[in-house]
């Protein structure tokens, strides 16, 4: 079942407003609870396990770990209990809804919902360009550590020749970065991505029943959040 990247865009500023603010969970702690794995739940539709059980994992030690900070002192223990209990439940959700809106939205599907909601041409060409660069360098990256992984090169022996480590993996990846530049720019020139001029899309990208769900899930939110604030 796939979500559209407006959809996606959407939710990823409401989660991210009000789980930061924090209000909306004091007032309904299950409420709460729902926001800071909901960028988990929505792995669901992509099939990203890893993401789902990793992101439930650390919310409920989050969850558990609130709940003993009722009963324990203030400490040092404390204090780093109740830092990580703040970016799982706070911080977290609105970053993991904005990287499960990357890493499931094909480049043309973003493109062309960019396009679906009037943003200027000039704005999507530099977004859609960074984020091929920043897929092609990731890329890029991998293959540079399995290299080095053949060769022995791995961080378990960095003490041991640390010089040649960084040497091996920094200077590749800083002359794939300028060359990985070019021809991302080359790219978007020859898909025709220009200011003065339409252009085409092959993307089937739509607003599906699920995204309508998922928004007015989204506005339910935001009601109660303003309502939460004047009350």
């Amino acid at each position: 079942m796939k979500i559209d990247f407006r959809t996606k865009i959407f939710l990823t500023n409401v989660i991210g407003i009000v789980a930061i603010e924090g209000s909306l969970g004091r007032r309904y702690y299950y409420l709460g609870i729902l926001i800071a794995i909901f960028p988990y739940l929505l792995a669901l539709f992509d099939r990203k396990w890893s993401l789902l059980i990793k992101g439930l994992l650390y919310t409920s030690v989050a969850v558990l770990g609130e709940g003993l900070l009722l009963n324990l002192s203030q400490n040092f223990f404390t204090m780093i209990l109740n830092l990580y209990v703040g970016i799982i439940i706070r911080v977290l959700p609105g970053f993991m809804m904005g990287y499960y809106a990357l890493v499931t939205t094909k480049m043309s599907d973003l493109v062309y919902s960019l396009q679906k909601i009037s943003l200027p041409i000039f704005l999507i060409i530099p977004v859609s360009v960074m984020f091929r660069f920043f897929y092609s360098i990731k890329e890029d990256y991998k293959k540079i550590n399995e290299a080095m992984y053949m060769h022995g090169l791995i961080m378990k022996n960095f003490f041991k020749d640390p010089g040649k480590i960084l040497e091996y993996k920094f200077v590749p990846l800083l002359m794939i970065t300028s060359q990985t530049a070019d021809d991302v720019a080359i790219s978007a020139m020859t898909r025709g991505m220009r200011v003065d001029g339409e252009r085409s899309s092959i993307s089937d990208a739509s607003l599906k029943l699920q995204d309508y769900v998922l928004m007015i899930f989204g506005i339910f939110i935001i009601i109660l959040f303003i309502r939460v604030k004047i009350c």
